[in-house]
Parts: structure tokens; sequence; C-alpha cells
């Protein structure tokens, strides 16, 4: 069997030594391809690199017009031949992939992870074009956005499977031996990050040592404390991975404020920090319901709620006994639901069944397996 990965990114091979080393987090298409190659899969990545290294006119002229989420899909597609299944992280490379694979008669199989599927520019391709008969299991992280998959884009539920994000739970890890420091707060990430509010929030208490990593590899959202006149407890900059862990191993509180969203904005901050056994304060938005219970294993506040955040902060450095009960909860929750290789348990296990269904056209589909959450 063979399976030909997708990857809207440029590959880092330089971290596999610095993973063995434990200075930086397992990929998670580095241990998706581990998990496939242990099943007995054989597998091809293709990634950013692998499009801008391609001399073809069309993978070149396809990169200048549409992108390069275009451009991977089409070279994925011009290699389907060589494999059972596809997959694509994400549905910016899903979408073009599909349509592409309605030109032909028959198709791998294709599984995809469906990140944000409610901007409105998708629901044409849903709806209207009708992509979702070119794939055969489309995961989702937040349950607004399997409702939204369900009940608005017409997909059916056969094909959708909601399970959590994950965090490398080997490099996140409790640093008991770590100092913490009492009064110390971080933050990190840009996605959809609210640090006007939590500044404000601690603005009038200058005995807080405040740490913010806003910065995010991923993110297309500007960094909106720059440029800003920031409290002089208030700190910004960038960290390396190693660095991150080590900040959260001497913060006593996580905080990750966001603006109001639909979907896991700030999902990889929350998760690292509640694997490293930390309590987390986090803003309650619609689509960000899918981790936290509200005093259970972390604190939900309010969008936009300076006074909320000032008293969940006060109250978590107020009480040892509270905040490191949320932080061992947390370490527990991500242990049972969110490890890395429980992610990978779920791919594997779906690529599997896509590769082995009956052959498919374009009225053909073979429904997909859904794994437990």
């Amino acid at each position: 069997m063979r399976a030909l990965l997708l990857i809207p990114s440029f590959v880092k091979r330089e971290t596999v030594q610095e993973v063995a080393n434990d200075r930086h987090p397992r990929m998670d298409y580095d241990a998706l391809a581990n998990g496939l190659r242990t099943a007995g899969i054989e597998i091809r990545l293709l990634d950013y690199g692998a499009v801008e290294r391609e001399r073809a006119l069309l993978i070149r002229l396809t990169c200048r017009l549409a992108g390069r989420d275009a451009a991977l899909a089409l070279l994925g597609f011009q290699q389907r031949r060589w494999c059972q299944v596809f997959f694509t992280n994400g549905e910016n490379v899903a979408i073009p992939l599909a349509l592409l694979l309605k030109l032909v008669l028959q198709r791998p199989g294709h599984v995809t992870i469906g990140h944000r599927l409610s901007t409105g520019k998708k629901r044409l391709f849903f709806t209207l074009l009708r992509v979702q008969g070119q794939i055969d299991t489309l995961f989702v992280y937040a349950r607004t956005q399997w409702e939204h998959a369900v009940h608005r884009l017409e997909i059916s539920p056969e094909k959708l499977s909601h399970i959590h994000f994950h965090a490398d739970d080997r490099f996140y890890r409790p640093l008991p031996e770590r100092p913490v420091s009492p009064r110390r707060i971080c933050s990190a990430g840009l996605e959809w990050r609210d640090y006007p509010t939590l500044i404000d929030a601690v603005r009038d208490a200058p005995d807080l040592d405040v740490q913010l990593a806003a910065a995010s590899p991923w993110s297309k959202h500007r960094d909106e404390t720059a440029g800003s006149s920031l409290p002089a407890h208030v700190a910004v900059r960038c960290y390396s991975y190693s660095e991150l862990r080590e900040l959260y191993a001497t913060s006593s509180v996580v905080a990750v404020p966001l603006y109001e969203n639909d979907f896991q904005a700030g999902v990889t901050t929350l998760l690292e920090a509640m694997a490293m056994g930390k309590a987390v304060v986090v803003t309650r938005t619609t689509g960000q319901t899918d981790v936290l219970v509200d005093g259970e294993n972390g604190l939900l506040v309010a969008p936009g709620d300076v006074e909320g955040w000032q008293q969940a902060i006060s109250g978590l450095l107020s009480n040892d006994a509270h905040r490191e009960r949320l932080g061992r909860n947390a370490r527990a929750w991500v242990e049972e639901h969110a490890t890395l290789d429980r992610w990978v348990g779920h791919l594997v296990a779906a690529l599997q069944s896509a590769a082995t269904a009956v052959p498919r056209n374009r009225e053909n589909v073979a429904p997909a397996v859904k794994p437990n959450g």
C-alpha cells in the first residue's frame, strides 16, 4: 500500500537531531509518516519545497497564478497512479485536489483535515461543486465545524469525524525540576489573539511578569503588540521551541486570549500548556469549547472581558492548590484525548480504510471510518 502526503508547508528536515536531543517537538507530518511506515505503508511526501523545485511549466504557472496550495494539489494529482490514498493536511489543498480528481474516472482514496470550513468562499465548493464526493474522510477539530459541515455544507455525517488536535506530550511535559516564577504569566501564538485585552487586564499589576511569545509560523494575523505602548512588566519576543517550553515551565499561569471565532483558534498553545501541566485561562469563544471544562482542567473567560481576566489570573496566583489541581487535570486530559500518537492513530486507520475501499469513480465513494474522538 502507498500513501501520498501533501503537506502545505516547508518540511523541516533539519529537526530530526533536535527532536532526538529533546530540543524540538516532533512535527506532526513526521509522526504520521513514521506511523504509516510502522503499519507497513510506503509513503511519499510532497511539500512547498517540492513545488519550488519542480521545473515543469504547468506547475510553475499554477503556482504563479493560483498559489502554492493549488500547485501542490496539482503535483500530487500528477502522481495519483503511484498511490492508493492521499492525505491532505488542510482544505486549502484538499479542495483543489478534489476538483482535479473530478476529471478522472477512478481515483485513490482521499483523507483530509478541515481546519475551518465555515468561511464563506468554501461553501461554493461544497454545496455547488460537491467536492466532498472526492473525499472519503474529513476530520474536524471543533464540534462547531462538524455542525457547519453537516447543516450548511451538506456533507454527509458518514464522511466526518470529530477528533481533538494534538500536542507532543513527550516534549511538552511537566518539568518539576524547573523553578516556577510565582508571578509569571505567559502566552504564545498569533492566530486570533486578543493581546490588547490581556494587556489591559495586567496593566495595573506591575508586580506581574508577563511574557508574550507573539509569533506563529502558520498564522497570517498581524502582531497587535508591535508598535504599541506596553507596560514595563510586559515583554514580547520570539522564542525557539525549547525556549517556549522553558517559558511554559517557569510560568504559573498560561493565558490564551482570543477574539470571537468559530473554530479551534489557539488550540496549539492551549494543548502545549496543558501537556506541561499548567493552569490555563482561555477565552470562551464559539469554536474553543471542545477542550476545557471550566473549573476542571482550566478556566474560561468571556471575549473582551478585562475584569474577567483580572479575576481569573489573580484567583489562580493566590490559590496554589487550585492552580496545581487544574494543571494536573489538564495533563491528564491531554494524555487521554490529545496526544500526537493518538492523532496519528486516527489518521493511519482512516488512510488504511480509504486505501482498501472499493474502487471509486465520480459517483461511487466508499463510506468513511469514524475514529473515536
